[in-house]
C-alpha cells in the first residue's frame, strides 16, 4: 500500500491523503471526517478506516478541509474542491474512478450530504455545479444533516451556529444553500444512513429527518439503526457498524469480491 499527500489549494488545510492498494484499477472510496466543524479535529480520525479499506482493495481519498475558524462558506468550498480533485487525479494513481463511493461521519456526513446536492443549487451559490460528481453509493454515519434543526437543538454546544456564522433566523440565505434538509438531493446513487441508538452526540432524529427528506425526493435511501452503538464505533474498523459499511462498499463497488 502507498500513501500520498496532495494539496488541492493553497491553505495548509486544503489537502487530502491517498491510501492506495498495490493493484491498479481499485474502486474509489472518499472519506470526509467529522468533528462538529471544529479545527481541533482532523483527517487522522479516519486513518484506521482508510488503512483498513486500502488493505481490502479500495483506493481511499481522505480529505481535510478548513473548519469553523474560517468564515462560511470556506468549509463547503473545500469539500467540493477536494472531491473534484480526487476524481480529477485518481486515474493518475491507477484508481478506477468510475466505481466510487462517498463516506462521511458526523459533521463529515452532513458535508457529504451537502456535496451530493450540488447539482440543484442555484447557479450563483457557493460550489454550485449542474455537473457535480455523483456516486454509486453514499454512506452517512450519524450525519449532522439537518442544520436548522440542529441549530435549534443546540447540537455540538452551538457548533452549527459557529460554522454557519449565525442561527437560521440570522443568516437564512446561508442555511438555504448549505442545510442538506433544505436542498434537492442529486438523483443518482444509493444513500445508506447508519446511526447508533445510544448516540448522545448526534441524535438519531437527524438521520430520521434526512431519510424522510431523501425519500420525499424519490431517492433510493435507507436507515439502519444500530442497537447500543454510540457515536464512535464507526472509527474502529473491527466494529459491527464498520463491517456493515464494508459489506455495503463491497457489494456496490466490488461485487465479484463477495
Amino acid at each position: 500500500m502507498r500513501r500520498v499527500i496532495e494539496s488541492y489549494g493553497a491553505d495548509p488545510r486544503q489537502f487530502g491523503e491517498w491510501f492506495l492498494p498495490e493493484n491498479d484499477g481499485a474502486p474509489l472510496a472518499m472519506l470526509i471526517h467529522g468533528g462538529y466543524f471544529r479545527p481541533v479535529w482532523r483527517l487522522d480520525l479516519e486513518e484506521p478506516t482508510a488503512l483498513d479499506l486500502a488493505t481490502r482493495g479500495f483506493a481511499v481519498w481522505s480529505i481535510e478541509y478548513r473548519a469553523y475558524d474560517h468564515p462560511w462558506p470556506s468549509t463547503i468550498l473545500d469539500v467540493a474542491a477536494a472531491i473534484d480533485h480526487g476524481l480529477a487525479e485518481g486515474s493518475r494513481h491507477g484508481v478506477d474512478i468510475t466505481r466510487r463511493a462517498l463516506l462521511g461521519h458526523s459533521a463529515g456526513g452532513g458535508l457529504a450530504a451537502w456535496a451530493t446536492s450540488r447539482r440543484g443549487l442555484p447557479a450563483d451559490t457557493p460550489a454550485a455545479d449542474p455537473d457535480a460528481p455523483t456516486f454509486d453509493l453514499v454512506v452517512l454515519h450519524a450525519p449532522v444533516a439537518c442544520l436548522a434543526i440542529g441549530s435549534r437543538e443546540h447540537l455540538g454546544e452551538g457548533a452549527i451556529d459557529t460554522f454557519m456564522g449565525g442561527r437560521p433566523e440570522d443568516v437564512p440565505d446561508r442555511y438555504a444553500v448549505t442545510d442538506p434538509c433544505a436542498l434537492t438531493p442529486d438523483p443518482q446513487g444509493r444513500r445508506v444512513l447508519l446511526h447508533g441508538d445510544a448516540d448522545e452526540d448526534v441524535p438519531v432524529a437527524q438521520s430520521e429527518a434526512y431519510l424522510a427528506h431523501l425519500v420525499g425526493h424519490g431517492i433510493d435511501a435507507e436507515l439502519a439503526v444500530l442497537p447500543g452503538d454510540t457515536h464512535y464505533e464507526i472509527l474502529d474498523p473491527s466494529s459491527t457498524v464498520s463491517a456493515l459499511r464494508l459489506d455495503l462498499l463491497t457489494r456496490a463497488l466490488r461485487p465479484g469480491a463477495q
